[in-house]
């Protein structure tokens, strides 16, 4: 119920937080909810030596897009915040092996130039 302003002050009503509901929450945070169990699921992928993740990934993104008209609309957004967790592990697996390839092949040109600079130093003794 709205209080009266009797005097002349200028008053602002403000509608009163409603409380969510779990599915207005889940909507809210499934970007975030899903990113966080991909990368989650990455570093276990990655710490048990599954290499294949990015076939999980987009396995789960085929099976989605498939299903997506074919469950009712309650289960859309929980099964999409799965076929985005296992593409963000898809993607963040081979990151992870790529980005360790690249350093061993900076790792290893640097030893080579090292050894370089070794042997001229070795030279001029």
């Amino acid at each position: 119920m709205s209080e009266w302003n009797l005097s002349s002050d200028q008053i602002t009503l403000e509608q009163r937080q409603r409380r969510r509901s779990p599915v207005q929450w889940l909507r809210d945070n499934s970007i975030r909810i899903a990113v966080l169990v991909g990368l989650a699921e990455a570093v276990v992928a990655w710490r048990a030596g599954f290499k294949l993740m990015w076939l999980v990934g987009l396995l789960a993104v085929f099976a989605y897009l498939w299903l997506r008209t074919r469950v009712p609309r309650s289960l859309k957004r929980p099964l999409w915040m799965v076929a985005m967790s296992q593409a963000v592990a898809g993607i963040v697996v081979p990151a992870i092996f790529g980005a360790f390839l690249i350093m061993a092949v900076i790792g290893g040109l640097l030893l080579v130039i090292m050894v370089l600079v070794m042997l001229g130093e070795f030279r001029r003794t």
